[in-house]
């Protein structure tokens, strides 16, 4: 079959029979679902952690755990929700770890590394909003992270959270109240606090410029052994 054929017949396959494929270690459809869900995947770790070196880490982590987990898949979520699911887990434990080595002192806090792009926005603001962005989520829990980025930047509901998460609705609502509050406070002290939703509206079209898809698709595919 001539390659594009094939390429196109695989755009046209659904998720789930691009993961049974994949659980019979076809590395064509896993190929897909990366060209599918990397970004989602990136932007996701990405606007959590604040921190590119640490998102590139969680998503090659996380696409791993899809081929390696791929028998333990899920089918009550859709694979992007179970994309997303392993994206906060691998999150939340690259939070508490860069915590622990700044407690010990091998690591300096981190606020902004990168100057992340807004599409029609101006770069100073890009940078004045993002710098807001990670300042406050250096604050919160890593489940107030995960949950700011996917209730407010991807205008995810409360009850996909929580059923996403595997919590309660009750304590992913209480992990948003107190991440919007120091999203809230951080403003405040710049004297932004009433530019709170124009400041959500522009963090959704933040993207980090410089995350080089290639690259992370090549990393992957190292580490599964494929050259």
């Amino acid at each position: 079959m001539d390659p594009l054929d094939r390429y196109a017949r695989l755009k046209d396959r659904s998720d789930i029979a691009l993961i049974k494929d994949v659980s019979y270690g076809n590395m064509d459809a896993f190929d897909e679902l990366m060209n599918r869900y990397l970004d989602l995947v990136s932007r996701t770790s990405f606007r959590i952690l604040c921190d590119r070196r640490d998102s590139e880490h969680v998503t090659v982590s996380v696409f791993l755990s899809l081929w390696h987990e791929v028998l333990d898949y899920d089918d009550r979520f859709t694979v992007g929700e179970w994309l997303l699911r392993k994206t906060c887990i691998n999150a939340r434990i690259r939070i508490m770890r860069r915590r622990v080595l700044r407690v010990f002192g091998i690591i300096n806090d981190v606020f902004v590394n990168v100057s992340p792009v807004a599409e029609n926005e101006d770069d100073y603001v890009t940078k004045q909003a993002w710098e807001l962005h990670c300042r406050a989520v250096s604050h919160m829990t890593p489940l107030q992270a995960a949950v700011y980025a996917m209730c407010v930047l991807e205008e995810m509901s409360v009850e996909k959270a929580a059923f996403i998460t595997g919590l309660t609705r009750f304590r992913i609502g209480l992990a948003l109240e107190r991440a919007e509050d120091k999203v809230r406070n951080r403003l405040k002290d710049y004297d932004k606090e009433t530019d709170y939703e124009r400041y959500n509206g522009f963090l959704r079209k933040v993207s980090d410029s410089l995350t080089d898809y290639g690259r992370l698709r090549h990393e992957i595919l190292l580490q599964l052994g494929i050259k």
